[in-house]
């Protein structure tokens, strides 16, 4: 991997696939990312507009130390050799200090992959790009402990009618065949009622997401690693260093965190994928999490 002064990262990929990432609010490759990702979200309360991720990586200067803890975000593109978009993924790296937890978090904020590259395993090979640069952008050691990966997903139940439609049609996936394509790269449900705060004071907290661990060790997430990352993930990416209204979202899910002693168990997808594809009734169901934990029994 190769790193310039500006905190600029450069890695290859097999097949050709070159991949460039950044933490610079100025640097061409946000610019890069920003193209794709707007052809690939279009629902209003999960999307971010260019000043958003400059305002989220200009943070690198001033909260990499914040919560204690080591943080940066980082914008990156899949590329050809000749300079064809393939994908993109922007997340936020944070290191974390709790006995027997993984050494350090990721929250995987939006990863995309363009349509005309799909089938060719380019999710797989982002998200083996984001495995490498997160450590290197924490300045941790190459050999660390696996990190653990987290991700937000649209909730099939949870979304209205029009929303499911309109993503669909825009992204070219069924909701549930995009969860089913997550679980088959190792994404499993965190059984802990998640909701994302309001991007900005013009959108809305969103509670029709899926909060998902990405080929984490074991079949729960320790309470202070989640704790830990959310508060880092909420502060940075979402309200981007702002203060957040008293009872806030983030506030309400920080304070939970900080008093649970168990872990957050982990549910498989596909009991409940397989539910939804049989056309058994979902009637009392509020989430897909609830589906998940019901399904796994039968």
């Amino acid at each position: 991997m190769k790193q310039n002064a500006a905190q600029d990262y450069e890695l290859n990929l097999a097949d050709g696939v070159r991949v460039t990432a950044s933490g610079d609010p100025a640097s061409p490759v946000l610019k890069r990312f920003f193209e794709g990702y707007d052809r690939a979200f279009v629902l209003p309360d999960e999307r971010e507009d260019l000043s958003g991720f400059e305002t989220c990586l200009a943070l690198n200067r001033t909260h990499r130390l914040a919560h204690g803890r080591t943080q940066c975000e980082l914008v990156a593109v899949l590329e050809t050799e000749g300079g064809d978009l393939l994908g993109g993924a922007n997340f936020l790296a944070t290191t974390i200090e709790r006995a027997g937890a993984p050494p350090a978090s990721v929250a995987l904020n939006y990863i995309y992959v363009e349509t005309a590259a799909r089938g060719r395993g380019l999710l797989r090979q982002a998200l083996s790009a984001v495995r490498r640069l997160a450590p290197a952008a924490l300045d941790m050691a190459s050999d660390a402990p696996p990190l653990a990966l987290f991700i937000e997903q649209n909730d099939p139940l949870r979304l209205t009618s029009d929303e499911y439609a309109e993503d669909t049609r825009h992204s070219g996936l069924d909701q549930v065949d995009r969860l089913a394509i997550w679980a088959r790269v190792g994404a499993r449900v965190v059984d802990f009622p998640y909701v994302q705060p309001a991007l900005s004071a013009s959108q809305q907290a969103d509670d029709g997401l899926i909060y998902a661990a990405i080929d984490y060790p074991g079949d729960a997430v320790d309470a202070g690693l989640l704790h830990d990352h959310l508060e880092s993930f909420f502060n940075i990416s979402v309200l981007k260093g702002r203060a957040e209204p008293p009872g806030g979202a983030a506030a309400r899910q920080i304070a939970a965190l900080a008093g649970r002693v168990a872990p957050a168990p982990l549910l498989d997808m596909a009991p409940a994928l397989n539910w939804l594809r049989s056309g058994r009734p979902t009637t009392g169901f509020e989430s897909f999490r609830d589906l998940a934990r019901e399904a796994r029994g039968g």
